[in-house]
């Protein structure tokens, strides 16, 4: 099973890029990939956390979700991490729902062997604890946006950040599930994307939204997404 991993796409993922096949053989032995269609839950708020997901493509959210089912979005993670942080502090229960907003694949593997593998000393302990703090900084600016910022900065921001995670111009979104993350009734975020695409910066037809004008985007987002950029480009290094 390592083999066909080492031979697949398996590496895609950051953390697991570069790892010494010789000293993670029972790490890379257990990985079994997975497929997610978009809108699938991976987790919801509280329940049990039995498998981590080292994600390959694709992007994933965290959702905090009220007790009336309005949520916002308080995290993602493409390839440059993983599901199941609350793993390697022990815990067994995730605090977010966890939903795939853009469809993709992962590297799955069973909650106490990655749990194992983390208390060992070396690179994976390291990558994993350089990826969870990268996420908690990351977290806490989305806090700041969400809370100080207008809902056309957000929406640059997010489909910014998105576009940076899973490396492509071009993503199939709906107004629900940008509703969604972005903590808004759909009315708003639909006069939100078409200010942009009156603007040229999308092309948002059929749930295909397309970034047009990157530049033009980055110059409208706020700073957020700068600082959240380079947290990214900096998380296992």
């Amino acid at each position: 099973m390592a083999t066909a991993f080492t031979q697949a796409a398996g590496y895609r993922n950051q953390i697991l890029s570069g790892l010494a096949p010789d000293k993670y053989e029972r790490l890379l032995s257990n990985l079994r990939p997975v497929s997610f269609a978009a809108h699938e839950v991976l987790y919801n708020a509280d329940d049990r956390i039995r498998s981590a997901y080292f994600i390959n493509s694709g992007m994933a959210s965290f959702l905090s979700v009220t007790a009336e089912g309005e949520s916002i979005e308080v995290g993602n993670v493409g390839n440059e991490g993983f599901v199941g942080t609350p793993i390697i502090f022990r815990q067994v229960k995730t605090p977010h729902q966890i939903v795939m907003q853009v469809p993709g694949e992962a590297l799955e593997i069973n909650a106490e062997i990655l749990r194992q593998e983390f208390e060992k000393e070396g690179e994976l302990k390291d990558r994993l604890l350089s990826y969870t703090h990268s996420l908690a900084t990351y977290m806490s600016q989305l806090s700041v946006c969400n809370h100080f910022h207008t809902l056309d900065k957000r929406l640059c921001r997010w489909l910014l950040i998105s576009s940076y995670q899973i490396q492509s111009q071009s993503f199939q979104l709906t107004h629900e599930s940008l509703s969604q993350v972005l903590g808004t009734g759909r009315t708003g975020i639909t006069m939100a994307a078409n200010k942009l695409q009156k603007d040229g910066l999308i092309r948002y037809q059929r749930g295909q939204l397309t970034i047009l004008d990157r530049e033009g985007l980055e110059a409208t987002t706020c700073d957020c997404y700068h600082i959240s950029k380079e947290v990214f480009e900096n998380v296992t290094h």
